[in-house]
C-alpha cells in the first residue's frame, strides 16, 4: 500500500490509500508506517482540519496482506500487527474531523478503518465483510472499533458469519452514515459534509471528540453533570463569547473557512508539516 495526501496547505487533507505491490489496497508494514506518518503530520497542523480517506474505485481495502503472512509463517508479527493498531488508534482519536469515502469491496482491517472514522460516506456498491474466523482468525483489533459503531450482537454476527454486508444494510447498522448511487454523487456528498464541517470551531471539534469518549461509559446523570461542567468551563472562554456575540449579530465566526478543492499542490505521501 502507498498514501497520497493532498494537498496540505488546504483545511482538508485528502489521504489517498494507493496499490503498491499487489493489484488492490492492502495493508502492509511500509504502507502504515506512511499513514502513521500523514495522520501525525495531520494532528500537529495548524492548517488541517478535515481528514478524508479514499481510495480506488471498486475494492476500498482487503485488509492485511495475506500473502506476506503466509510467506514469513512462524514468524511474530506483533510489531506489524501493532503498527496497524496504532494507526486506528490515530485515527480514532485524532482531533480532526475524519470522513471515510468507501467505493467498492472493504475487507477485514479495512473494515476497522471505515469504522474509525467520525463519518462515512459509502456509494452503492460498497461492501463489507470479516472473513477472518473462515482462516481460523477473529477480528480482534477490528471489533473495539466496529462496537462503538453498531450493536455488540450485530458486530458479532458480521464476524461469525463471515458474511459480506451491503451497502444498503451497513447504513441500517450504523456503520455507514450517508449512502449515494455511486462516484458523482460521492463526491457532491463530501462537498456539502465539508462545507458543514469548515463552519464549526477547531477546538470545539477537538473537545466534542474527546467529549464523546469521556461520557461513554457514565451514567446518564454523570453524563449531565459532567456535561453542565464542560459548558460552564467553555463559556469561560473569551473566544467562544466573541463567537456567540457575532452570531447573536449575524457574523460569521472567524474560523469559517471555505473549501476550494484542488487550490493547493499534492503532497509527496509522507509526513507534512506546517
Amino acid at each position: 500500500m502507498r498514501v497520497r495526501c493532498e494537498p496540505k496547505d488546504s483545511p482538508v487533507w485528502r489521504v489517498h490509500l494507493e496499490p503498491g505491490d499487489k493489484p488492490e489496497v492492502v495493508f502492509d508494514g511500509a504502507g502504515l508506517t506512511q499513514l502513521d506518518a500523514v495522520l501525525q503530520a495531520a494532528e500537529t497542523s495548524k492548517r488541517c482540519r478535515v481528514i478524508v480517506i479514499e481510495s480506488s474505485p471498486g475494492v476500498f481495502c482487503r485488509g492485511m496482506d495475506l500473502e506476506f503472512l503466509v510467506a514469513h509463517a512462524g514468524e511474530d508479527q506483533s510489531e506489524k500487527l501493532r503498527g496497524y493498531a496504532h494507526c486506528m488508534e490515530r485515527l480514532r482519536s485524532s482531533t480532526k474531523a475524519v470522513i471515510c469515502i468507501v467505493d467498492g469491496e472493504t475487507m477485514g482491517g479495512g473494515v476497522g478503518l471505515v469504522a474509525a472514522s467520525d463519518l462515512v460516506i459509502a456509494s452503492a456498491r460498497a461492501s463489507f465483510a470479516l472473513p477472518e474466523c473462515v482462516l481460523g482468525l477473529i477480528p480482534a483489533m477490528v471489533l473495539p472499533l466496529l462496537c462503538e459503531r453498531m450493536p455488540v450482537q450485530k458486530a458479532r454476527w458480521m464476524a461469525l458469519s463471515s458474511r459480506s454486508v451491503k451497502a444498503e444494510e451497513a447504513l441500517t447498522l450504523g456503520l455507514v452514515d450517508e449512502l449515494v448511487e455511486g462516484p458523482i454523487q460521492l463526491e457532491q456528498a463530501l462537498r456539502r459534509t465539508l462545507k458543514r464541517l469548515l463552519r464549526a470551531s477547531p477546538r470545539a471539534v477537538a473537545r466534542l471528540k474527546r467529549y464523546s469518549t469521556e461520557i461513554a461509559t457514565l451514567s446518564r446523570a454523570d453524563g449531565l453533570d459532567h456535561g453542565a461542567q464542560q459548558t460552564a468551563t467553555d463559556l469561560l472562554d473569551l473566544e467562544t463569547i466573541a463567537a456567540i456575540r457575532g452570531f447573536m449579530a449575524g457574523e460569521s465566526p472567524r474560523w469559517f473557512e471555505r473549501y476550494r478543492p484542488g487550490s493547493g499542490p499534492a503532497g509527496s505521501g509522507g509526513a507534512g508539516h506546517d
